[in-house]
């Protein structure tokens, strides 16, 4: 039975105990402002319930809203795990119809730099998506209101005059953020043509967004100063 230690809406920490076929045995009553307290309550509380196994597995992942969700991201989560930053990008990019799959890091507050993508047609990243002004992204949109979705930017009046606007027609994303709450950068789906995200696959963008941030730190600071202008 694994003890599952994530971050709830208000960013807090929570635990539950899963059982067989993931159905919660316990849950904590409190929320908690470090992964570690969480962590901690949950030991003590388990360790009291007759049942559970004296060695308890920890996963560090949120709870995902439906079985769907949950098996996609137990697949996602593996390829991270097991293969990298890039093969779980290409796990999340196989699921939708869109061209591209990206996390940008967030160096400095004027510029986003890509640590990762993952291109259906597996041209070489064009430059113009290597590393983005802050003030002429969408992602800047996705930090401020904590996600943003658009399908057709072109008929999208809240990027009315935006450089991008009808360039970059569909974008999805949502921030990363340390446990901490310092904003990271972000994680999207977009594409050139104008596409719909299925809601399901735009909260597995979500899910996914809690669980790579531990992974993202050396890879980040090495593309940027490997390869980031």
């Amino acid at each position: 039975m694994p003890i599952v230690v994530y971050l709830d809406q208000s960013q807090l920490w929570r635990w539950q105990l899963l059982g067989s076929d993931e159905v919660v045995v316990a849950q904590g009553c409190q929320t908690f402002p470090t992964y570690s307290h969480a962590l901690s309550n949950a030991h003590e509380v388990c360790r009291q319930i007759p049942d559970a196994p004296v060695e308890v597995q920890v996963a560090l992942q949120p709870v995902a809203s439906t079985p769907r969700i949950g098996a996609a991201l137990s697949t996602v989560g593996q390829a991270l795990r097991e293969r990298g930053l890039e093969a779980a990008l290409e796990a999340l990019n196989s699921r939708i119809p869109h061209r591209y799959t990206a996390v940008y890091w967030l160096p400095d507050p004027e510029r986003l730099v890509n640590v990762a993508l993952i291109d259906k047609l597996r041209e070489p990243a064009p430059r113009n998506l290597q590393s983005v002004p802050y003030n002429q992204s969408f992602c800047q949109f996705a930090i401020r209101d904590g996600e943003f979705r658009t399908i057709n930017s072109a008929r999208d009046a809240r990027l009315d005059g935006h450089a991008y606007q009808g360039v970059l027609n569909s974008y999805h994303a949502v921030p990363l953020a340390s446990s901490s709450g310092e904003i990271l950068g972000t994680l999207c789906h977009f594409d050139p043509v104008a596409l719909d995200l299925a809601d399901e696959d735009f909260e597995l963008l979500r899910l996914f967004s809690k669980i790579v941030v531990p992974y993202l730190p050396r890879v980040a600071v090495s593309a940027v100063r490997d390869g980031g202008p």
